[in-house]
């Protein structure tokens, strides 16, 4: 089938200016840009619009929700056209019988709760439900390390061994020979924040020798960050892999402003050296993420299980309100650096917690007469099992606006996938907020600089071949939008509202969103390494 796009103001990914030309798809392609005499089956008239390749979200937590039913509505209303899962180094998988339900729990507050029946034993099985999966959308697949840690050693703080070093890189290299785009990690995450730069370089080679890339949640933001951004350069460099640094800011006072600059010359550093760095950030000035993360790794050393029972009694929340109290070396202590006040609970798993939802940790200790935030904390944790989801208001929007304006930055989302009536709204609402807020209302960026940091460039970090531009024999994938129309309606709080101004969204050359409503097609495909 032809479909023949006329008149539109094409941004073909790049981040040149635009032109005003027309397109000729078929068969899923774009075969003319430019000025095009065709007869076509379909004929859109884009006049005065945008006409932009879509969107791609390299960072978001939809590893379960895509081999679900209801995927994808809240992606295409965004124009997101293609997204990558496997991200912080948190996937479902490799998995085996012994760990699969403790490497579930622990990533439901992100991804969602996995069936442990879904037995997903490596990256193989993971593929092979995505391509026999209704696909709206593109999506693509990283192999997270923190799982493979989780695989190899459950939660202990115990290091690698040099077998168990070996079978993990072994499971790197072939899941990367299955398909996978590259390696993630976590590194403020347990267990694998027991890791050392060593144990890291050595999973790094392995994916740089399948031409591999890596994405990394660094070890930390806050007060650590300058280090952190150190440590993972390093790892990159000494490996040879192309880094990006994963939801790339400054958390905290203390490190707001000169701490973020002081990391961007780490970076711009190691660019000028030869090294293949790039950073990305979501839109906002709170991140999400689970309420465990908080919890120091020195209270976690003795397994996830026997902390969580430890909860339960005062012996033990006092040795956390200790833990609390503490600076580490190598990890970041974001309570006394925060305070409880930026902590919103976002999601819990069981009904007689709801009524915490929305609601920031220090709020609910007086509303609800706990002796102190701690004992809420311990209290919330223990209950329900280390699977509680928060938001921390942690940033400012002038280091956002820093970041944004970077040359090597993308936009992602790092949207999470967690059963909750309080998502972040950067699951509804990242991309276009982009095109409203730091595009059109505050003019942070220019039109098309923000569409390269949404598409081009994103494909070429990622290897996504013929994704992400505009040009003769490339994929159609398609955004058609008048600029000032486009909006995110989610807000903190009142965050489950679809974005809305996408005229059409086309996922290889079928119209799979138009005029706010999702059609029939399902005509994603699985993006493999090649």
């Amino acid at each position: 089938m032809k479909t023949w796009v006329r008149n539109g103001l094409v941004y073909d990914g790049t981040g040149a200016p635009p032109k005003k030309e027309d397109l000729l798809i078929e068969n899923g392609v774009i075969r003319e840009v430019g000025t095009v005499h065709a007869e076509a089956e379909r004929v859109i008239d884009a006049e005065s619009k945008c006409v932009t390749p879509g969107f791609i979200d390299i960072h978001r937590h939809c590893d379960l929700a895509a081999i679900g039913e209801k995927f994808g509505t809240i992606e295409l209303s965004q124009g997101i056209t293609t997204t990558v899962s496997g991200s912080c180094g948190l996937t479902p998988f490799p998995s085996r019988d012994e760990t699969r339900q403790a490497l579930y729990d622990f990533l439901e507050p992100c991804l969602g709760r996995g069936d442990p029946r879904l037995k997903l034993e490596k990256f193989s099985d993971y593929r092979n439900c995505l391509e026999n999966t209704a696909r709206p959308l593109n999506i693509g697949g990283l192999v997270g390390t923190d799982s493979v840690k989780i695989y190899l050693k459950g939660f202990s703080s115990a290091p690698y061994t040099k077998e168990e070093l070996d079978e993990g890189c072994a499971v790197i290299s072939e899941s990367m020979d299955d398909g996978a785009l590259g390696i993630s990690m976590g590194i403020m995450y347990v267990p694998e924040c027991y890791s050392t730069r060593e144990d890291l370089v050595c999973l790094a080679e392995a994916a740089a020798k399948k031409g591999g890339v890596l994405t990394c949640h660094i070890r930390g933001e806050g007060n650590s960050l300058v280090e952190s951004v150190e440590e993972i350069l390093d790892i990159s460099m000494r490996s040879g892999i192309p880094l990006n640094i994963s939801h790339f800011k400054a958390v905290g006072p203390k490190v707001w402003g000169s701490g973020l600059a002081r990391a961007i010359e780490k970076i711009e550093d190691a660019r000028s050296r030869g090294g293949k760095v790039n950073v990305d950030f979501y839109p906002y000035t709170g991140g999400a993420t689970t309420l465990l993360s908080l919890v120091p790794p020195e209270f976690l050393e003795d397994g996830l299980d026997k902390a969580l029972i430890s909860l339960r009694s005062e012996q033990g929340r006092d040795r956390l309100r200790r833990t609390l109290q503490k600076e580490y070396e190598g990890w970041d202590n974001l309570v006394p650096a925060l305070g409880w006040g930026r902590v919103i609970i976002t999601s819990v798993t069981k009904p007689e917690n709801l009524k915490y939802s929305g609601m920031t940790v220090a709020e609910i200790t007086r509303k609800f007469g706990f002796k102190d935030e701690v004992e809420f904390v311990s209290e919330l944790l223990a209950d329900e099992d280390g699977k509680a989801g928060i938001v921390i208001m942690s940033m400012t929007q002038e280091d956002v606006d820093t970041v944004a304006r970077l040359d090597y930055s993308m936009v992602i989302s790092d949207s999470l996938y967690c059963e909750t009536q309080s998502p972040h709204p950067r699951l509804y609402g990242s991309f276009p907020k982009i095109l409203r807020d730091y595009v059109c209302e505050r003019k942070i960026l220019t039109p098309e600089q923000a569409i390269a940091k949404m598409t081009g460039m994103p494909a070429r970090k990622l290897g996504l071949r013929g994704r992400g531009v505009i040009a003769p024999g490339a994929c159609a994938d398609i955004n058609i939008f008048r600029l000032e129309n486009v909006r995110d309606n989610a807000r903190f709080g009142d965050s489950k509202h679809l974005s809305t101004g996408m005229d059409y969204v086309l996922v290889n050359g079928e119209i799979a969103y138009q005029d706010g409503k999702r059609t029939e097609a399902n005509a994603g495909a699985v993006l493999l390494h090649e």
